[in-house]
């Protein structure tokens, strides 16, 4: 009877130990950004979107493309050093269903060691609000990627962790004709 109390103690310790090692790994991720902070949002939202896609699902998609196929073989190497993919949006029917505090520990997140704004885009006017565009690095590979999306209706965040190689992921897009983002600047001066 003993021995069985302490084989079951063994057993739930070593359970317990490994579920917090994950979890420490998962949540100390580079590029992994905590978007629970948004859930909030959603009973407000006309209409929100949640994905989560860790490692498996991912490895699972992966799996399923072809090594035929230049496209498809072009986005299994993509993915391949993928860790998770995770989206949070929301539109809302009106403006003032959220507030800038709403998105603070997001940015907050951007702010650490690691992350670098690579694109920042400001509208005055136009529907779509303002973007930024992080990338999260480490050991001199780019390891996370994140969209910040926020203008009067929306609040838009998706997050890529894992390895990305911003060559392929150009590739990829030319040679899926993907239409690559210009944006027009006024020119100063005599206009």
């Amino acid at each position: 009877m003993r021995r069985s109390i302490i084989k079951t103690l063994v057993l739930v310790t070593t359970t317990f130990i490994l579920a917090c090692a994950a979890q420490a790994q998962e949540a100390s991720a580079v590029g992994r950004l905590r978007l629970d902070s948004l859930d909030k949002l959603a009973p407000k939202a006309e209409d929100a979107v949640n994905i989560e896609l860790d490692g498996i699902l991912i490895k699972f998609a992966g799996s399923i493309l072809s090594n035929e196929d230049a496209d498809e073989r072009a986005v299994k190497e993509l993915v391949s050093g993928l860790k998770g993919v995770y989206v949070r949006s929301y539109e809302f029917k009106s403006e003032g269903q959220f507030a800038e505090a709403d998105v603070a520990a997001v940015r907050e997140q951007l702010r650490a060691p690691g992350w670098s704004r690579v694109m920042d885009v400001k509208s005055r006017g136009l529907d779509f609000g303002d973007a930024e565009v992080y990338l999260a690095t480490a050991g001199g590979r780019v390891e996370g990627f994140a969209l910040l999306a926020v203008g009067p209706r929306e609040v838009t965040v998706v997050n890529i962790v894992g390895t990305i190689d911003l060559a392929k992921l150009r590739q990829l897009g030319d040679d899926l004709n993907l239409p690559h983002i210009h944006i027009k600047r006024k020119k100063s001066g005599g206009n």
